[in-house]
């Protein structure tokens, strides 16, 4: 007959912290019995001292050596207090033949939690002298209990709204101790609290898990796992509380907030807020917090607690890409200029083929999270023999908070183009474009799902450029999952710029491309038109890329991928690029990490890729 080794119940709804805390397996299983076995354990262990003659009032020094397979004997070892005893002169025979007969049921109830509820141990104490012994333990796991069926099932308004079904799907698929799968306790609990943590992100803060339980069928070594949960109700926008405020008005946070009174809250667009007030640098931490009070969910306040960073701070750093070789970077930021949380950035950045000094000034937000923006810089690059030199000044206006910001934006640009065997232009623009970016992913740093992407469209404001010209790049991320441990990327890039020639447009608005997050196996911007000894920006381009990661553990995977494309300045000059490879994928807490090595058909060489994060 089937044992039921866990469960819990929740009636009366969680604390904010919703965790479920369980006794070990065995203790459920073994508690009516546990003074019946020590008894008996002890009673046997008293019959071996009693044959070897120990007195019970001299104190005895022993050694623990267990006997089972090695991940286990460190775990025993490690987790017994029979471990802990050793090598004091306070144990007398008494409390030796306790400690041991405690050692056997511990070890027995620390192998159910990993699955083996039927494992054999076996105690001995061998005295090497009246005041010498060894104890022996010694283990026989038995066949390892695995999950035989798996049953979750989600009450509340996630059960019947449509965006809540997708999440219980998504819990669901992405449950981690699945059919076949070792039962061990720990796993267990760990799987209950990544699935309440999925369920329970906004809006549904009131969620909480109702049941569970794990039955054991200790004839066919399996487990039967049975999770109910209760999302609540749907929580929607109330007032915004902040708190931790010291230098800056609480404009600065309400003026970020995406939500609109009464609208639902949802997970991803508090990410979003979360991320948007740490990038504009007030703030060293972030956190939100739902009144889960069910009573309170047509408006529920939303807490904001915030720790202030320093007002000015200097970063340095050397950095190694395999784009642009070796490098170093000085970041100077003030983001209270004139105590008026104006934010001030300037950045220095020196390798091999490209030195910028960049200095921008953002306005502070205002009601709906709308900015301005003013920059200027000054660049200089040298790349597959061309090198140009481009002073620029401009200003945006920047707004989004339903989604990443978007921009309009004003520039002039002069640069000094000289071309290796070729020529030396002068080329200026003053340009007017919008920049549009977007996503859809369920995740920020290590999305599985989802889309993300660049729209960008704009011209040269007429009579203000050495050529006349018109811009458009559309770039996209199509990020696919394939059941728990597979993922598809699929990537595209299309651009073009509209002219009677290429010379004569600033080179920062040409394409050009090959590289660590374009198409790998050929160097960075190798890919473009050859003029003179140099390759140089064309006015077209196009990308595709398709890329299977397999994931080994929860961080780490392996790829195959595929990138093709070209950049060039006319239809009859199309000439594909194709790389192919292998890489090792990361989930890093900075954003997706990726090694990759790849063979460039073109150029018939191997090439090594290391990138970070998604580009836009």
């Amino acid at each position: 007959m089937p044992i039921t080794v866990s469960s819990a119940r929740h009636e009366n709804g969680p604390s904010p912290q919703k965790l479920m805390f369980q006794l070990p397996l065995v203790v459920r299983l073994c508690s009516p019995l546990m003074g019946i076995g020590l008894a008996f354990a002890a009673a046997d262990i008293r019959a071996q001292a009693n044959e070897s003659g120990i007195d019970e009032a001299t104190p005895i020094q022993f050694r623990l050596a267990v006997d089972a397979p090695r991940p286990y004997e460190k775990l025993l070892e490690s987790s017994l207090d029979l471990a802990r005893w050793q090598d004091t002169q306070r144990v007398t025979a008494p409390l030796l033949q306790r400690l041991v007969a405690e050692a056997r049921v511990k070890a027995a109830e620390a192998l159910a939690a990993e699955g083996y509820f039927s494992a054999k141990v076996d105690s001995r104490i061998d005295m090497k002298s009246k005041t010498d012994a060894v104890v022996r333990l010694a283990v026989e796991l038995g066949p390892r209990t695995r999950v035989r069926n798996l049953d979750i099932d989600v009450d509340g308004a996630a059960a019947r709204d449509p965006q809540g079904r997708k999440r219980v799907e998504a819990i669901k698929q992405g449950w981690s101790l699945g059919q076949g799968e070792p039962f061990q306790q720990k796993e267990w609990a760990a799987a209950k609290a990544d699935a309440l943590a999925r369920l329970e992100r906004a809006p549904y803060a009131a969620a909480r898990i109702t049941d569970s339980e794990a039955r054991i069928d200790p004839e066919m070594q399996s487990a039967d796992l049975a999770l109910k949960l209760d999302s609540g109700p749907v929580f929607h926008a109330g007032d915004t509380a902040v708190t931790g405020l010291k230098r800056y008005p609480a404009a600065v946070v309400k003026n970020m907030n995406p939500f609109d009174k009464g609208e639902p809250y949802d997970g991803l667009k508090l990410d979003l807020f979360q991320r948007r007030l740490l990038e504009t640098g007030y703030f060293n931490a972030v956190q939100f917090t739902i009144d889960p009070d069910p009573a309170q969910s047509s408006a529920a306040p939303l807490h904001v607690s915030v720790i202030e960073a320093p007002s000015q701070r200097i970063d340095t750093s050397i950095i190694y890409n395999t784009d642009t070789g070796p490098g170093l970077t000085v970041d100077y930021g003030n983001v209270d200029v004139f105590d008026s949380a104006w934010r001030l950035r300037s950045v220095f950045k020196l390798n091999a083929k490209e030195q910028t000094g960049n200095l921008t000034f953002d306005t502070p937000p205002r009601p709906g999270g709308v900015w301005n923006t003013y920059r200027t810089s000054l660049t200089r690059t040298d790349i597959e023999n061309q090198i140009s030199r481009e002073g620029l000044i401009g200003a945006a206006h920047n707004w989004g908070l339903q989604s990443l910001p978007s921009q309009v934006e004003l520039s002039a640009r002069y640069e000094a183009l000289s071309i290796s065997g070729s020529t030396t232009e002068n080329n200026y623009a003053v340009f007017a474009g919008y920049r549009k970016t977007f996503r859809t992913t369920e995740e920020l740093l290590s999305p599985r799902r989802g889309l993300i992407g660049t729209l960008e469209a704009g011209a040269s404001v007429p009579g203000l450029a050495s050529r006349q010209f018109a811009r458009g790049r559309a770039y996209v991320n199509w990020l696919i999952p394939a059941g728990v441990r597979n993922d598809i990327l699929i990537r595209g890039e299309l651009g073009v710029v509209l002219a009677s020639s290429r010379s004569g447009i600033p080179s920062s608005f040409r394409f050009r491309t090959g590289g660590d997050q374009t198409i790998r196996g050929y160097a960075y911007q190798s890919i473009g038109v050859a003029q003179g000894d140099a390759i140089v920006g064309g006015r077209y381009l196009t990308l595709a890329s398709a890329e299977y990661t397999r994931w080994i553990t929860d961080s780490l995977g392996a790829a195959v991928f595929a990138d093709a494309g070209d950049a060039f300045d006319g239809v009859d000059d199309f000439r594909l690029a194709a790389g192919y490879g292998l890489g090792v994928r990361w989930r890093s807490p900075v954003g997706p990490f990726r090694a990759d090595v790849a063979y460039g058909q073109r150029t018939r060489k191997v090439r090594l890729h290391f990138s970070v994060g998604y580009t836009l």
